[in-house]
């Protein structure tokens, strides 16, 4: 029906809505507000690095062969060493070869460091996530 539809409130000039639990607040406290739940590694945050880091993490004493991660992420064997090679220099994986030529195998391995620096990004993801979903499910309780 014409004329039936609900008018949409837009914040007062000045405001911002950037998210859950950030509605209508001066876009300066709604991004300290936010700054509060983020605070995640970009790079871990890289969405292949955080599945690198997240096949480590579930694999067996957390460690895959180079061809076992490539082949579950799909990547190609540049694009793979690539990202590998940054985690390498930032310690949060160990490349072991052995072998040469057509026999060798590359053992990738999440580190300690690693593992801690995955599971900080964890919590941090976890702890966004609740300050998101609160309001959410707040809003679910009141209709």
């Amino acid at each position: 029906m014409k004329g039936t539809r609900e008018k949409v409130r837009l914040p007062a000039p000045g405001w911002q809505v950037l998210g859950p639990g950030l509605h209508g607040e001066k876009p300066s406290k709604a991004k300290e507000r936010l700054a509060e739940h983020v605070d995640l590694d970009p790079l871990i945050h890289e969405r292949t690095r955080l599945l690198i880091l997240t096949a480590l993490s579930t694999a067996p004493e957390g460690v895959l062969s180079f061809l076992d991660l490539r082949e579950a992420l799909g990547l190609t064997d540049g694009n793979l060493m690539a990202h590998l090679r940054t985690l390498e220099g930032a310690d949060l994986v160990g490349l072991a070869k052995t072998g040469a030529g057509r026999g060798s195998s590359t053992q990738v391995t999440l580190t300690s460091p690693g593992a801690k620096a995955f599971k900080a990004y964890l919590d941090q993801l976890d702890a966004l996530l609740r300050a998101a979903r609160a309001p959410l499910d707040h809003d679910e309780g009141t209709r």
